[in-house]
């Protein structure tokens, strides 16, 4: 047999027992096992090195958040609505939602509440289904009334979805009553020339208002959300009032409701004052006032000041009922930099946050939350955007003096501000 031994002398003619043999194959076995487990050793540390990342804060899905415990309480009663807030609490709970009070109002039952839903902006349909129960009336910006030769002509019929109409009337029957579903017509394409004609002529305001009542009953709306009043500027307010009172009066007829869209009061400015207000209290069945956008480039801050959107409803109303004013709360917000300013919706809200780290600040004077940050290139920015603490302070407003709320537009906002609703 072959000799193993190790000694230098390899003429030694020494044999190995044959036990020895035997441990000699053993020993061979152990130093192939022994390859064979580093092998593996590091092949695994090669894959751990490999799963290294940088510590991210995780946000939470939608499937953990039907799963959390923590989804049964809601963001008042988690602590989460407060002014000393920090990115990371943002970060990490915005998607977390009550589910428990998800089909449920914390808001006066009386209270008239709209919600606007942009084609362009898919979260807004998800957001409508969900919380159907928040809202009285829901608004999709679907429609258009132009001029056109055989009179009139209704476009955006291409966005209406009946399938999703139908999901979020189910959605609300689930809290009782139902929402109602109240598209945006907005006067589009207009001449001075073409308003004119209208103003001049009953006969085809009358048409006018047959047309519209029609298209929308057709399409199984409950209603329209009317915007016209902003296009003129102010002027011929008599006569646009007529043109509204005889499309709200032909509504009527057939259980519609109409809602009218109209500017907030600023720097002195009454676009519609208090006595637009009064001329079309009785007509109409409710007014969508855009209490926001405040600031601009040249002056940066915030997007509602509380104290502004105060006075904009008790100057608009005086002593008047309010239950019909559907004070306007943005859920966007602005980044104002160098070059101007930019929308910011929640999305784009969260990834500023999981970038940039700030500390965010408290604006008692205005009740809204904002942060400062500075680009690579060292260009420096401020940012407003709505907060649990500045929604629940406007809110608390609103159920003081007694008015009603809309919001646009519900697809922009974090998921979490509807436990507040």
């Amino acid at each position: 047999m072959t000799c193993f031994c190790t000694c230098s002398n390899m003429r030694c003619g020494y044999k190995l027992p044959s036990h020895a043999h035997n441990m000699a194959d053993f020993k061979v076995l152990f130093v192939v096992l022994l390859i064979f487990l580093a092998a593996v050793v590091s092949e695994g540390t090669l894959s751990k090195s490999d799963k290294k990342k940088k510590k991210k804060i995780k946000e939470i899905t939608p499937d953990e958040n039907a799963a959390s415990e923590a989804a049964l309480k809601t963001v008042s009663e988690r602590g989460l609505v407060s002014a000393n807030v920090k990115y990371a609490d943002i970060i990490k709970n915005h998607k977390l939602y009550s589910t428990n009070s998800a089909s449920k109002r914390q808001l006066p039952e009386t209270m008239m509440s709209l919600g606007y839903v942009t084609p362009w902006n898919n979260h807004g349909y998800d957001t409508a289904k969900w919380f159907a129960n928040k809202f009285t009336h829901i608004s999709p910006v679907w429609l258009q009334i132009k001029p056109a030769r055989q009179m009139f002509e209704m476009t955006g019929i291409h966005d209406i979805d009946q399938g999703w109409i139908e999901e979020v009337r189910n959605g609300g029957k689930e809290g009782g009553g139902g929402v109602k579903i109240v598209p945006r017509l907005l006067f589009e394409g207009w001449t001075m020339n073409d308003y004119q004609e209208l103003f001049s002529s009953e006969s085809k305001r009358l048409k006018l208002a047959v047309f519209i009542t029609e298209q929308i009953a057709n399409y199984r709306f409950d209603g329209a959300v009317l915007e016209i009043w902003s296009q003129l500027g102010g002027h011929y307010k008599s006569e646009l009032s007529d043109v509204i009172k005889r499309i709200s009066k032909q509504f009527h007829k057939f259980n519609l409701q109409l809602i009218l869209v109209i500017p907030s009061t600023k720097e002195g400015s009454a676009l519609f004052g208090p006595k637009d207000y009064q001329r079309l209290l009785n007509d109409v069945d409710g007014f969508s006032l855009m209490t926001y956008d405040y600031s601009t480039p040249q002056s940066p801050g915030p997007v509602a000041p509380l104290h502004w959107v105060e006075d904009c409803i008790k100057e608009l109303t005086g002593s008047s009922k309010r239950n019909k004013l559907l004070v306007g709360i943005n859920f966007y917000g602005y980044d104002f930099g160098p070059s101007g300013m930019d929308a910011v919706v929640g999305n784009r809200y969260v990834e500023l946050l999981s970038n940039y780290k700030p500390k965010i600040e408290w604006d008692d004077h205005c009740s809204e939350h904002y942060f400062n940050y500075k680009t690579a290139g060292g260009m420096r920015h401020l940012v407003y955007y709505p907060s649990l603490k500045s929604m629940q302070e406007r809110l608390q407003l609103m159920t003081e003096l007694g008015t009603g709320l809309s919001i646009w537009e519900i697809g922009q906002g974090l998921d979490y501000f509807f436990d507040l609703l």
